[in-house]
């Protein structure tokens, strides 16, 4: 019986060895390393019908790569490795649901806002990432599209949807910027 008990567990011993010997070379975060350290994200350019967003985007992706904390923000060109360069390109609302008593009355709308990326490394003086289109798209949804004279219901469902488009997007022009290596 004595015999059985340490045979048993010296097996179990063995067996919990090799199965957590598995996980000896696991690390926690990021596996890649990046081709730059220090980041400048130039102010974005507004080319779309997007109502003032181009600070909303810019300061939203810089609060998504500080958030990830492998590189570093700088407030110059001259002390960035790299520069990202933000180009909003087409902002779309289609509307996908309308009134029951007014078709002409639409009571949801999909907001979509497209941007083109530009990564350049200042030390190779070359185009790490350039023309990438990258869009988000969210819903607005109005309860009555006619509530006060001063900001009907369509612009303020449009304004309060777009913080959670720019975060959106923002995070996609993070992810592609810190995950292509």
């Amino acid at each position: 019986m004595l015999l059985l008990r340490a045979t048993l567990f010296g097996l179990l011993t063995v067996l919990t060895l090799h199965l957590s010997s598995g996980c000896a070379h696991y690390r926690w975060g990021h596996g890649a390393t990046l081709p730059f350290e220090r980041i400048y994200v130039q102010p974005a350019d507004n080319a779309s019908f997007a109502p003032q967003v181009q600070a909303l985007i810019s300061t939203q992706v810089r609060e998504a790569l500080l958030r990830d904390g492998r590189v570093e923000l700088v407030g110059s060109e001259t002390a960035a490795d790299a520069v990202l360069q933000i180009q909003l390109k087409d902002y779309l609302r289609t509307a996908n649901a309308r009134s029951s008593t007014d078709t002409e009355v639409a009571r949801n709308f999909k907001l979509q806002l497209v941007a083109e990326i530009d990564l350049y490394d200042r030390h190779t003086n070359r185009y790490l990432i350039q023309n990438r289109s990258i869009y988000e798209s969210t819903q607005a949804y109005t309860s009555n599209p006619y509530q006060d004279a001063n900001m009907d219901g369509y612009a303020r469902a449009e304004y309060q949807a777009m913080p959670r488009l720019t975060r959106g997007l923002a995070r996609k022009i993070s992810d592609a910027i810190l995950s292509a290596w």
